[in-house]
Parts: C-alpha cells; sequence; structure tokens
C-alpha cells in the first residue's frame, strides 16, 4: 500500500469545499488525490440494511458513475460499501472517509477485486494517523463527507445516529440533500421520512429521479425541499 501523505489548508491541492469549514482539518490521505477536484456525491446510509436497501445503494453508485460524479462515503459496512462497489462496478472512482486515523485503513475483502489506489480509491481522514474508531469520530466526519460533496443522498437513516447526523450537516453547510421516499413503512426509515416531513430534504422514489438530482448537484443548480414531487420508491 502507498504511503500516506497528509494535506493542510494552506496546499495548493486542498480542497475548496473544506476551506469554507470554520476549522479546516488538514487530511491524512492514501491513494489518487486527483480524485478530490473531481465533482462528487455523497452517500451515506444504514449498516444494518436490507438486501433490498443495500441493492439500491449499489444502484446510486453506480448513477454517481455514469453520472462523471465520484462516490463519496463514510466506507462503514452496508449501505456505504455497497456505494463504493456500485460506484467502482460502474467504472467510477470513490473517496472514503474515515471514523478513524489514516493508518487503520485497509482495503476490506468485497472490494479488493474492486480497488485500485493509483486510479480509482481515495481514502482520507481527518484525525491523527494512529486515532482509533470512537462514535464521536463517526459523526465528526461527517462535516467532510459533506464538506467534499456538492450534495448529499440519505439511502435509509433512523431517527437519531450517524446518518441523520450527516444530513443535518449538510442543512446546515447548505447544500443540497436528498433523501428516498419510500411507500412502506419499516423500523430505520424515521430519519427519512422525519427529513422529508419537515422539508430538509428533496424525495427521491426511483432512478430516474436519482439522475436528475445528480445532474442539478453536477450543475450546481440551487434547489428547494419540495421542488421535485414524485411517487414513492418501492421495495
Amino acid at each position: 500500500m502507498s504511503a500516506a501523505v497528509t494535506i493542510r489548508p494552506a496546499d495548493a491541492e486542498y480542497p475548496e469545499g473544506l476551506r469554507l469549514l470554520k476549522k479546516p482539518p488538514a487530511l491524512h490521505a492514501v491513494g489518487n488525490l486527483d480524485l478530490l477536484k473531481r465533482p462528487a456525491i455523497g452517500i451515506c446510509g444504514s449498516r444494518a440494511a436490507s438486501p433490498e436497501v443495500l441493492q439500491r445503494a449499489y444502484e446510486f453508485g453506480q448513477e454517481a458513475a455514469r453520472g462523471g460524479l465520484a462516490l463519496i462515503s463514510g466506507y462503514a459496512k452496508g449501505v456505504d460499501r455497497q456505494a463504493h462497489a456500485g460506484a467502482m462496478e460502474a467504472g467510477g472512482a470513490t473517496i472514503a472517509v474515515m471514523a478513524e486515523g489514516i493508518a487503520g485503513f485497509r482495503v476490506t475483502r468485497e472490494l479488493v477485486p474492486l480497488i485500485d489506489l493509483e486510479a480509482n480509491f481515495l481514502a482520507v481522514s481527518m484525525f491523527e494517523p494512529e486515532a482509533r474508531w470512537q462514535s464521536w469520530r463517526a459523526m465528526e466526519r461527517n462535516k467532510v463527507i459533506v464538506g467534499l460533496s456538492l450534495g448529499l443522498l440519505v439511502v435509509e437513516a433512523r431517527e437519531r445516529g450517524g446518518t441523520i447526523d450527516a444530513a443535518l450537516e449538510c442543512a446546515r453547510q447548505g447544500k443540497p440533500l436528498w433523501a428516498v421516499a419510500y411507500t412502506e413503512e419499516r423500523p430505520g426509515r424515521e430519519g427519512n421520512r422525519m427529513l422529508l416531513r419537515q422539508e430538509k430534504a428533496l424525495p427521491l422514489a426511483k432512478m430516474g429521479d436519482v439522475k436528475r438530482a445528480l445532474e442539478a448537484a453536477a450543475a450546481g443548480i440551487p434547489q428547494r425541499a419540495g421542488q421535485l414531487t414524485m411517487s414513492g420508491a418501492s421495495d
């Protein structure tokens, strides 16, 4: 594995999206740094998602790649890794934002056939290289996921937890936020319903909606919740 490098706010290659944060963090990174220059979309969701939801995340990753966007997520088990996989399977690139130090980064077994650290993948961390995973770090790194992204897609969110925190961080940063609009209510989707009910997020119901959302994000088109009216997503 290639050696990690450190990118500081004063460096020319530091991502512009992170310069807008109150305290822009240094980034420790492994992989293709050129991916930081690519327009990108963030995706987040549950670690314990159903097979149907995981498939949806995978397809979202594919759509991002086909739309010319890099895919940014948290590299966690579940929705994150499926989105990473979908993007790379479709020939795209992906950025993993770690909730631990960069020294803890490992290529997971299921992604070994897909990851090329010199081409389609970059892992970054805002924490000290040897820092261990902790729940507060999983929340804190959401600032980087959102900061690097044009907008954020919420695949499945509980009412509390890291996914809903990422969504609220997206709203705080004033970036476009979308949430899958499910027709069938199941435990674990309370966050999606809350975001849509409070009009913090735009609804996504089917893959065509994702394409429109990604095109809008890539074009930098400002949107408000409620501008898109769509049928509910089915499982």
